[in-house]
């Protein structure tokens, strides 16, 4: 029995982690070739050039590690109390000052608040200081092809990472991230670095690492292209009487009308005719519910979690209420 059992968790392995402990070189995988001619007919790249880069990619355990348990599995008062410090808070402050022509500039162009631009990058990033140190081109190979549950997803990225090579001019090689192939101090992936992106200093190229202009009007112009609504709230903490009653979203998509948030002797301080989002969070001993408008949904566009959307909300909040502003 020992011994099957042993037998079946080899076979469960991923063919780079086989008890030889010696990977196939991604190069000489069929399954990564034939993703190479496709790729490189599809897009006229050069066959030499790709399957040199992928020849050279190593295997990533701690990104495999990290998919696995991404922040977002934590509940509400671990996640809160990671991103919602009084450290980020003040740097946040000091940012806003420091960049409020460019952020006002981005406002007024964009539509989107200062403070949310701002709320993204220190979260993000925690202002440049934390833009990811995992090899990209490895971290999206790895994930691509030994990833099986979400291996399409970040094969269509690996894509856009070698289009992005070409449009921008990166050496996709030297290129560090997240644990996800996220770039820069904005933390876009491939795709939406190459169409979100903006060259808000105007000197012919797309920085999300050292130019705050365009990281500022990157995130602004991401935020405008998912329809963020100017002047329309966010989210509104409730609190029902019976907790059991009150219907609760099955996803991050607004899928509850307003009236039937009455019928649980709930009144929104923000009526609206469109359907809202309810999620509840989870403290150390206790739940608290929010209602999700618009405007939170599209957050979660930059990250798919209701998590971050309140934490973006709450510490956007924290931002726009600076003494000093």
């Amino acid at each position: 029995m020992i011994f099957q059992n042993r037998w079946l968790l080899l076979c469960l392995l991923p063919a780079c982690t086989m008890a030889s402990e010696t990977p196939i070189p991604y190069g000489e995988r069929p399954e990564v070739r034939a993703w190479v001619d496709r790729l490189v007919e599809e897009h006229d790249l050069s066959v030499e050039h790709v399957h040199k880069l992928i020849s050279g990619c190593e295997y990533q355990p701690k990104v495999i590690a990290s998919v696995r348990r991404p922040a977002e599995s934590k509940p509400w008062h671990w996640y809160r109390n990671v991103f919602l410090t009084d450290d980020r808070i003040r740097q946040g402050r000091i940012y806003l000052r420091e960049h409020a022509d460019l952020l006002e500039e981005a406002e007024r162009t964009y539509h989107v608040p200062a403070e949310v631009i701002t709320a993204i990058i220190a979260a993000e990033s925690n202002f440049g200081r934390h833009t990811g140190t995992h090899p990209v081109l490895d971290t999206l190979v790895t994930l691509g092809f030994d990833y099986p549950p979400r291996g399409e997803f970040f094969r269509k990225q690996l894509e856009q990472l070698f289009l992005l090579e070409r449009e921008a001019g990166l050496d996709i090689k030297k290129l560090r991230g997240s644990w996800a192939g996220a770039l820069g101090q904005a933390q876009f992936i491939p795709s939406s670095y190459r169409h979100f992106t903006v060259d808000g200093d105007q000197d012919g190229r797309r920085d999300l690492w050292d130019s705050p202009a365009d990281i500022i009007f990157s995130i602004a112009n991401y935020f405008q292209k998912h329809h963020w609504h100017p002047d329309k709230p966010v989210a509104e903490l409730i609190h029902p009487e019976d907790p059991e009653q009150l219907p609760l979203s099955k996803a991050l998509l607004p899928d509850i009308q307003s009236e039937r948030l009455a019928e649980s002797g709930i009144r929104l301080q923000h009526a609206t005719a469109e359907p809202v989002a309810v999620h509840r969070f989870e403290n150390s001993s206790s739940s608290e519910y929010w209602v999700g408008y618009h405007n939170f949904y599209v957050i979660t566009r930059y990250n798919h979690s209701a998590l971050y959307a309140l934490m973006i909300h709450q510490l956007s909040q924290a931002l726009k209420n600076d003494p000093e502003l």
